[in-house]
């Protein structure tokens, strides 16, 4: 299937009116204050901001606060820096409406806001990515577009929603400034879109040393030309972010604020012991709790426990598809090797996975020596890079099964009516229940 740039795009954005009118759609429909995961904690911060007028600041927990919980807080919501809050704030403050369920649902308009964005940038990303392959910008649009949970992060208020849409921005910003060799107009772009990145939660930082690394691919045998990019970008990220970090330190003398929220929740007692401290070792947390599988099934629909899963059917689907693009990537790796193909050195993909699954191993360390969280959705604001090497492996396969001008296209209508099935047999009756 061969598409021109034109009709390329003009499909990309009905696949995003899709999606945008989609989130609406579960946004509306989702009980303010219990639409996803932390939803009132997040939105409690918002009311704060509202009512103080001005950026939020932490309080001691109460005595006792975690002693009937599963987890301990990593970082205090008041302490992570989220950008995205304060238009948030400024809004509710000009509408000044007392009714929470109002305020909640006007919040969550720029949580579906942010979706479109991220997937134009994503969008962007993959066409950079793949421009010999017409359909796989579009296939990678639709996939994103109907993950469940990918849909739902977007539908309830949220500090992950805005990350997420930063590291996509920055993530084309590094792609476009690989393709330019850094000309001098992406690095500045690319020095920016860090800053969003530094203003937002913790989960999109692996972007600084990803950044770094690629830089360096790049420019190692122009030393010089390496410093003034390298300072280019980070000064600009620096001078734009600091200030988040500067008023940390100001007030707590942390400033990233993970060590002095620990020490207030060891302060409040009886918070459960991360699994480091009761004495496993990593691969019995592993082995012995159900992180690997409730994150991998998180990652696609479905939190906490219970919550908003598919049948177990799918997640087996979804596995043998990795295994087969896992096996495609494998492939095309050793046959590039044995072939000795100099255009095939590109960083890109060593790139992505870097970035995806480095986060997957960051939220591992987090979930063993903080807090066990069981949530796929941390590894988010990488998603456009796994969507990236997803379809690079599954391509592998196009010279032997027509993928790209059959299979690919027909699966895309079928993934839009399997996001309408969810949303039926799912979303409706958790609303309901």
């Amino acid at each position: 299937m061969l598409l021109t740039a034109t009709s390329q795009t003009r499909v990309a954005a009905l696949l995003i009116l899709f999606a945008t009118l989609n989130a609406l759609l579960w946004s509306f429909v989702r009980v303010p204050g219990s639409g996803g995961p932390d939803e009132k904690s997040h939105f409690g911060v918002v009311e704060q901001m509202v009512f103080t007028g001005r950026l939020p600041e932490f309080n001691p927990y109460e005595p006792g606060a975690f002693s009937d919980g599963p987890v301990r807080a990593q970082v205090a919501y008041e302490l992570t820096p989220n950008l995205a809050a304060i238009p948030v704030a400024i809004t509710l403050a000009a509408i000044g409406s007392d009714d929470y369920e109002f305020n909640v649902h006007i919040a969550r308009l720029f949580m579906v806001a942010l979706y479109p964005v991220t997937l134009w940038y994503a969008y962007l990303t993959l066409r950079l990515v793949f421009s010999s392959i017409s359909i796989a910008p579009i296939w990678g649009i639709a996939a994103m577009a109907t993950v469940p949970m990918f849909t739902l992060v977007h539908t309830y208020y949220t500090n992950d929603a805005p990350a997420i849409t930063a590291s996509t921005i920055a993530t084309y910003a590094l792609i476009r400034a690989h393709h330019s060799a850094f000309a001098t107009s992406d690095t500045v772009l690319l020095g920016v879109s860090l800053a969003i990145v530094g203003l937002h939660k913790y989960t999109g930082f692996l972007m600084f040393p990803v950044t770094g690394i690629m830089l360096t691919w790049h420019l190692y045998r122009q030393p010089a030309v390496l410093i003034r990019r390298a300072v280019i970008i980070f000064g600009i990220a620096t001078a734009i972010a600091c200030w988040w970090y500067v008023r940390n330190w100001m007030l707590y003398g942390d400033p990233f604020g993970v060590s002095f929220t620990q020490a207030a929740v060891d302060a409040s007692g009886g918070a459960p012991k991360p699994p480091r401290a009761r004495g496993l070792n990593p691969i019995d947390f592993a082995s012995q709790t159900s992180w690997l599988p409730e994150n991998f099934a998180s990652f696609w629909a479905g939190y906490g426990v219970h919550r908003l899963k598919l049948p177990g059917a799918a997640y087996l689907s979804f596995v043998a598809l990795i295994a087969a693009a896992a096996f495609g990537l494998i492939f095309r790796v050793a046959r590039s090797l044995w072939l000795r193909r100099a255009q095939d050195a590109s960083p890109v993909l060593f790139v992505f996975g870097l970035l995806h699954i480095g986060l997957w191993m960051v939220s591992f360390w987090s979930s063993y020596t903080v807090d066990v969280a069981l949530h796929g959705r941390y590894v988010f604001p990488t998603f456009v890079a796994f969507i990236a090497i997803f379809i690079s492996g599954l391509s592998v396969f196009s010279r032997y099964v027509r993928i790209s001008s059959l299979v690919a296209p027909m699966t895309i209508p079928i993934m839009l009516a399997a996001n309408g099935a969810y949303f039926v047999h799912s979303i409706i009756p958790d609303v309901n229940r």
